[in-house]
């Protein structure tokens, strides 16, 4: 029985793309994150928006651009790093359907426009790591 070796995080990020649409992942966040926001280190007018937000710990609260960093480990494994907490990144299987991703930008309820910025090859799936949170 030929059993095909299961791909780690690590191997999927490290290869080198067959095509365009071959480097474009969709990562699933939890909608509330085990991070204090305040003690996030953000700049300007991002700390001031994020102290202004409601909901602490809400993905929703952060500004656009910088999450955190992803750190790929010798075992392989894959943890993304918001201020000092890890989340664990793991692969999901492939999807049996098509998922695309586009880009919308309306300017008014009638008129706007629509890009397709490419096919969603995997998924990875972000969690808390939580024997790190219990400690």
């Amino acid at each position: 029985a030929d059993e095909e070796k299961e791909t780690t995080v690590s191997e999927l990020l490290y290869r080198p793309p067959d095509d365009l649409s071959e480097s474009t992942y969709l990562f699933n966040l939890p909608d509330l994150l085990p991070v204090d926001m305040k003690k996030l280190e953000l700049e300007g007018e991002n700390k001031a928006e994020v102290e202004s937000k409601a909901e602490p710990g809400s993905i929703h609260s952060l500004p656009e651009g910088y999450l955190g960093r992803l750190q790929i480990l010798k075992s392989g494994k894959a943890r993304l790093m918001i201020g000092d907490v890890p989340l664990e990144v793991s692969l999901l299987s492939k999807s049996g359907f098509l998922q695309e991703i586009l880009c919308c930008q309306t300017q008014a309820l009638d008129r706007g426009k629509i890009a397709n910025i490419g096919t969603v090859p995997y998924t990875l799936s972000v969690s808390p790591e939580f024997d790190q949170l219990i400690t």
